[in-house]
């Protein structure tokens, strides 16, 4: 058994080996929702799996159960990558807006069939208006412009936002409500016509 093994074992009460088995084929499955591909999906588990080993002192006992832990480590391995590639905003200018984190349900399907195939490129091409809506806000919304950038294209938390930029939290959550509200008046006509009527009609 490995240190990290060792370590693994003493915070989580199971084996390493057990934990892999146990959860392997189930968190393929759960990441085939999300990747539409399963040996995309194989490969972000083992991923996750290695995460988890090395991040073991993350694990909460109070706040989650192992296999939850996993998944959200799972999820922040998908999310990595999917903003890597794409790099579109993950906000739904649909709903409303609080301080929570946003997250990449808005954006990937959870099923294979033509429905969802064709959600999937809606929701696609909603995160592109919203996308350049933000590059394009004009000179005298900069400093929105600026923080919607960081937090929906490049998505920090708000916390790393606030160390980046030297301003306190309180303002760069205020900036990016008001930010998201001059992003929704602009695009919303057009993301709630995709809503109703799909691409068909753009």
């Amino acid at each position: 058994m490995t240190n990290l093994e060792q370590q693994f074992k003493q915070k989580t009460g199971i084996h390493f080996n057990k934990f892999y088995r146990d959860n392997k084929d189930k968190l393929v499955w759960y990441l085939t929702k999300w990747t539409r591909n399963t040996d995309t999906a194989e490969d972000f588990a083992e991923e996750a799996f290695i995460q988890a080993l090395k991040k073991v002192e993350t694990y909460n006992s109070d706040k989650a159960q192992t296999h939850t832990w996993l998944y959200s480590i799972a999820i922040n391995v998908v999310k990595k990558d999917f903003l890597d590639k794409k790099k579109m905003p993950l906000t739904s200018i649909d709903k409303r807006y609080d301080d929570s984190n946003t997250c990449m349900e808005d954006f990937l399907p959870y099923q294979d069939d033509k429905r969802e195939h064709e959600l999937y490129n809606e929701n696609m091409e909603k995160a592109r208006i919203i996308k350049n809506a933000i590059y394009n806000m004009p000179p005298k919304h900069e400093k929105y412009k600026k923080v919607l950038i960081l937090r929906e294209i490049d998505n920090l938390a708000y916390d790393e936002i606030s160390e980046y930029l030297g301003i306190n939290l309180s303002t760069i959550k205020s900036q990016i409500k008001k930010g998201r509200e001059l992003i929704a008046a602009k695009v919303s006509t057009k993301i709630n016509y995709i809503t109703k009527h799909g691409l068909d009609v753009i």
